[in-house]
């Protein structure tokens, strides 16, 4: 099986790439944005072309949610726009176009497990940004979206991949959000997840992608990790955890609550999908 990826240099791209080779018969070419531009059609149709491969796995994205709001059309044209060239490339090869989106396309008023039923109601550029390219992609007919959220692993440039080194090396406390409740997912998780999609030759279809157990708050998260370097390293000297109750102030609007349920994929593939605090003793 053939599969293209974009986006090769981000957290999810490495590690489709780390776990791609004990895939049995998965062939993997993998293209970064100075590699393979993702704006240009004609490249995209070049390359799908060329390789003719089962799937296209797009982990290319405007990701910086409070620059998105200075910047709207560079997130549209990355988050949505150039999926149509995208999706266009894959029609005339008959790829399956697999697109990584966000729990940020709703508002966060629920306070149960949002399900791919619910209706997208996003709050800032970013998610509006992101459920454009959502559209896009589920109009083609051999397009599949799986909505994500906090993905971390060692490759993550993110909050919540850096809080071991925060701990280790801050010697105030570390305050920590508690508003925001999330399904931290970890990235290698994502990844088996979206191999076996392919392997189960899953054409088309919305699906969310998340660790279980409920979803958390960045303190939660932060006071388990510090828990558990505790617990390998009695030693250790580490930062305390403090929660932090207000808003940054200046930033873009976040769903306060966007806690997805994985059932459905998780039903049609059959996986079993751990709990978010696994996934944290491979950081620490």
């Amino acid at each position: 099986m053939k599969v293209v990826l974009t986006g090769a240099n981000g957290g999810v791209g490495r590690i489709i790439q780390q776990l791609a080779p004990g895939q049995s018969r998965m062939e993997l070419a993998a293209y970064s944005r100075q590699e393979l531009n993702i704006l240009d059609k004609q490249a995209l149709t070049d390359c799908l072309s060329s390789l003719k491969p089962e799937y296209l796995i797009n982990t290319a994205a405007f990701t910086h949610v409070d620059r998105a709001e200075k910047e709207p059309e560079a997130a549209f044209l990355l988050n949505a726009g150039c999926l149509e060239g995208m999706a266009e490339a894959c029609r005339k090869t008959g790829t399956i176009l697999i697109h990584l989106s966000t729990d940020y396309v709703f508002d966060g008023t629920k306070r149960t497990p949002y399900t791919e039923d619910d209706i997208p109601a996003p709050v800032n550029t970013y998610g509006a940004s992101k459920r454009a390219g959502e559209l896009i992609v589920l109009s083609y007919s051999r397009g599949i979206v799986i909505r994500t959220s906090w993905v971390y692993s060692r490759y993550s440039h993110n909050f919540l991949a850096a809080i071991p080194l925060l701990l280790r090396t801050r010697s105030e406390p570390l305050q920590v959000d508690t508003l925001q409740v999330n399904s931290p997912t970890y990235a290698p998780d994502l990844v088996n997840a979206l191999f076996t999609l392919a392997r189960e030759g899953i054409s088309h279809g919305l699906f969310h992608f998340t660790n279980t157990g409920g979803g958390c708050t960045r303190y939660d998260f932060a006071c388990h990790l510090r828990e558990m370097i505790n617990r390998k390293d009695p030693g250790a000297a580490l930062a305390q955890v403090l929660p932090m109750h207000a808003e940054v102030q200046g930033g873009a609007p976040r769903p306060v609550y966007s806690v997805m349920s994985p059932a459905k994929i998780a039903a049609l593939t059959g996986i079993t999908i751990p709990h978010w605090k696994e996934g944290i003793e491979n950081i620490i």
